[in-house]
């Protein structure tokens, strides 16, 4: 098997935050209607799942400085979701999804 490429694990990484803004736009649905809580609960969760098997086969020799910084944007962006996952599980609806805006930094 051959090495992964700085390119390949660039593609990995923005796969990783398209499903992660996937679970954000899930999250919305819970505003309008808190009962679809689980449900978006277990999408958020599979999503940073996947998300960290992703950045996790990153290998060494792939990481040069723009997949460092991606992967710096892309694990913010989880944080960010993960967040948003507890105050879902704790059923605070309060907190504002807009604060972030700008994490689409590459």
């Amino acid at each position: 098997m051959s090495e992964m490429s700085s390119g390949t694990a660039l593609r990995q990484l923005h796969q990783a935050q398209a499903g992660l803004k996937k679970a954000r736009q899930a999250l919305r649905m819970v505003r309008g209607n808190p009962d679809k809580a689980p449900s978006v609960l277990k999408i958020g969760w599979e999503s940073l799942a996947q998300c960290h098997r992703l950045v996790g086969a990153i290998p060494l020799a792939a990481a040069d400085e723009s997949v460092m910084t991606k992967q710096l944007a892309v694990q913010r962006y989880a944080t960010s979701l993960l967040v948003r996952l507890r105050r879902v599980a704790r059923n605070d609806f309060t907190g504002d999804d807009d604060d972030d805006l700008g994490d689409d930094e590459s």
